[in-house]
């Protein structure tokens, strides 16, 4: 027979949700996810290609007297072969390295977006400063390298990377600009008000004799 437990209610208070922190400095990434300054020295690793399996011949008798022609067939396949494994090799290499290359583009316009997206500035100025960054900043250069590898700690620096954007390429306004192009609007709109009245007011204004005393005036200026 089995034994039927009851379960108790737990007496310990649920965890509370851990804040969303505010995102960090680019040294601090590089400080929490442990980058070394290794760009300098760093190369991608080049993708394991599988070596073909060299073909076993069975040598016939060398006695035989069709010896020969044996040995001269088998060379000219094992040419033939050789050249077809060298043009396929050639295709794989220059697919992969087309492949290599979209991906990367992809990358950068995924990093370019985040960027322009979290510090507020244009595509273009953020794929600019995301080059820069990358020269200058080795570390930097070695987070965008191992992206694959470690996508939290290239997310992070995205995000850092963002914060430190937008304070460096914010755009400020002067306040005077902004309050002389304020009252041209407002002198425009008044002069455009004023006219308008002026023109095709003036007339409604008047009285009957007013009218016909202008339009004798009118004639006789000519």
């Amino acid at each position: 027979m089995t034994e039927e437990v009851s379960a108790q209610p737990s007496s310990e208070p649920a965890a509370a949700p851990a804040e969303s922190a505010a995102p960090s400095s680019l040294e601090k990434v590089y400080s929490d996810f442990k980058i070394e300054d290794q760009a300098a020295t760093f190369q991608p690793q080049a993708p394991a290609t599988a070596q073909p399996a060299t073909p076993q011949f069975k040598v016939p008798d060398a006695f035989d007297p069709n010896f020969p022609a044996y040995l001269q067939a088998q060379s000219g396949q094992v040419s033939q072969l050789n050249q077809a494994l060298q043009q396929t090799h050639s295709k794989l290499t220059a697919l992969e390295h087309q492949l290599q290359s979209r991906q990367v583009e992809a990358d950068i316009k995924q990093a370019v977006g985040v960027v322009a997206e979290k510090s507020g500035i244009s595509a273009d100025l953020a794929e600019v400063a995301l080059e820069m960054q990358a020269r200058k900043d080795p570390k930097f250069l070695q987070v965008w390298n191992n992206r694959q590898k470690n996508p939290k700690a290239f997310n992070a620096a995205l995000a850092a990377i963002s914060g430190e954007f937008a304070q460096k390429y914010a755009v400020k306004q002067d306040p005077q600009l902004v309050e002389n192009q304020r009252a041209v609007a407002a002198s425009r709109n008044q002069m455009a008000t004023t006219q308008k009245t002026t023109e095709a007011d003036s007339w409604g204004a008047m009285s009957s004799a007013e009218r016909q005393q202008k339009v004798q005036m009118m004639i006789r200026r000519g």
